[in-house]
């Protein structure tokens, strides 16, 4: 990276100016003020920026997060507090997208930073969403995708049906009572409970089937690999700990993948993907 290089990013920065344009000019103008500012990232930065390739990964990041954050405020300007954490983080992705072997992955770590900075989470969390942005391949992602959009269908059926569960398990105790001729129960309290557990394994019946039609969703898109294909993606996600089998250890454990749930981690993840300007 030439001087000119500098000047050129100071001008086009206005926003992620605030964050590194005093780091990284100060490595190239002796300024005493901005000395003080000199860190590792700017002496990352010129290092990486020695190799054109990496230079321009680095420039599709650093230039396609400036166009987010104008698009989402043109006045942005960051709280004091969170600067230095925002530079380690943009440290990180910087390192990453000099490394990064596609534009998708150079994307992917945009929408991250952009994520974090408007709606942050822990840093060590963001920093793993950065290492997943690259180490993830296409591939996964669209995976990760499904399994996080039909989580949230997911998710209260699962709830309603464990309700459910207890209900009627609740009921055997009081049908024994119900049906006992000794116990005195009237023919229509005998109606009244046999027609409201007909009606409550109805629904049960009716969530159920619900439930394996999303999960055939994912069965579906699963498919379209071929099994060892699969398997190898889905493993590395597991191992990369964005998805979990919720009935690992039990007996009633089927290895099915399409059962696994999204972990917090992977949540977050695909949250940043999918935020808005």
């Amino acid at each position: 990276m030439q001087k000119k290089d500098v000047e050129i990013w100071q001008k086009s920065f206005s926003i992620l100016g605030q964050i590194f344009v005093p780091v990284i000019a100060s490595s190239f103008i002796i300024d005493p003020i901005y000395a003080q500012g000199a860190s590792t990232f700017a002496l990352q930065m010129l290092s990486l920026a020695q190799s054109e390739v990496k230079q321009k990964r680095v420039e599709s990041l650093m230039f396609g997060l400036e166009d987010l954050l104008k698009k989402h405020d043109e006045n942005f300007k960051f709280e004091k507090a969170n600067v230095q954490e925002v530079r380690d983080l943009l440290e990180t992705a910087i390192i990453n997208a000099s490394r990064a072997s596609s534009e998708t992955k150079i994307d992917r770590l945009r929408k991250v930073l952009f994520g974090h900075i408007i709606d942050p989470q822990p840093i060590d969390y963001t920093s793993r969403f950065l290492d997943l942005a690259v180490r993830l391949n296409d591939d996964q992602v669209k995976i990760l995708n499904v399994y996080f959009d039909t989580e949230y269908q997911l998710a209260p059926l699962r709830e309603e049906l464990a309700n459910i569960g207890e209900i009627l398990k609740k009921s055997e105790k009081v049908e024994l009572k119900i049906v006992n001729p000794n116990l005195g129960a009237s023919i229509k309290q005998k109606e009244i409970f046999l027609k409201k557990k007909k009606e409550t394994e109805k629904r049960q019946d009716d969530l159920q089937l619900e439930y394996e039609n999303i999960i055939n969703t994912r069965r579906r898109y699963n498919s379209k690999y071929d099994p060892d294909t699969f398997q190898f993606l889905f493993n590395d996600m597991r191992v990369l700990g964005i998805v979990y089998n919720p009935a690992e250890g039990r007996i009633s454990n089927t290895g099915d993948s399409s059962y696994y749930h999204c972990t917090a981690l992977g949540k977050g993840f695909v949250k940043y993907l999918k935020e808005e300007v």
